[in-house]
């Protein structure tokens, strides 16, 4: 796993998302502007507790005032270069304009990754899966079958039963839900589909 970090003048959330991610680390990828005092002194911090725990790093050092030309980078230096890993994206410090930057270049490459910002008072870290920003396209075929999930009924025949559907079209719309991200394979609610049942429920 391959931990992506935006870093600007505060090492104390790259060094927290480094410890909880330390057991399955392949490498940190650092990105950040480094022209300013201050992000020199945080980035050597970092660097030096990265080196006492003899993790691989990288360094990818880009204008977060130059929006097309920094998701460009991102995008060639970072995704183009690692392939077919797995990326978790700590978007917890560094210039807002340059996680924007981050996440812009993710989405745009399509490829997945779990981001995890974590609060300034260090108490709650949220994480999702970028696929949990992709827009669902929901029918109220869709929202009838994902009522009908989280009321307990799983297998296609309880299903079809339940919201008075054919089995073929039922069949069909499970299959359009999961695409979406919003059911599994067992036909059990993802984070995401949960969030949209609460969106939709009275």
């Amino acid at each position: 796993m391959i931990l992506v970090v935006t870093l600007g003048f505060d090492e104390k959330f790259q060094i927290r998302a480094l410890m909880r991610r330390f057991n399955n680390l392949e490498k940190v990828i650092v990105v950040g502007s480094f022209n300013d005092e201050r992000a020199k002194k945080a980035l050597e911090s970092f660097e030096n507790v990265m080196k006492s725990a003899q993790v691989n790093y990288e360094l990818v050092e880009v204008d977060p005032h130059n929006f097309y030309d920094t998701i460009i980078t991102i995008t060639k230096k970072i995704i183009n270069n690692n392939k077919g890993r797995m990326f978790v994206l700590n978007i917890s410090g560094g210039m807002r304009i340059l996680i924007i930057e981050l996440l812009f270049a993710f989405i745009f490459s399509g490829l997945e990754a779990e981001v995890e910002i974590e609060s300034e008072d260090f108490n709650t870290v949220v994480s999702f899966r970028l696929s949990d920003m992709y827009p669902a396209h929901l029918t109220q075929d869709h929202i009838r079958i994902l009522m009908s999930i989280k009321q307990g009924y799983t297998s296609i025949n309880s299903i079809h039963k339940r919201v008075d559907m054919s089995l073929s079209t039922t069949w069909r719309r499970l299959k359009e839900l999961r695409e979406m991200g919003l059911i599994d394979e067992e036909n059990r609610l993802t984070v995401k589909g949960e969030l949209v049942i609460k969106m939709f429920s009275p």
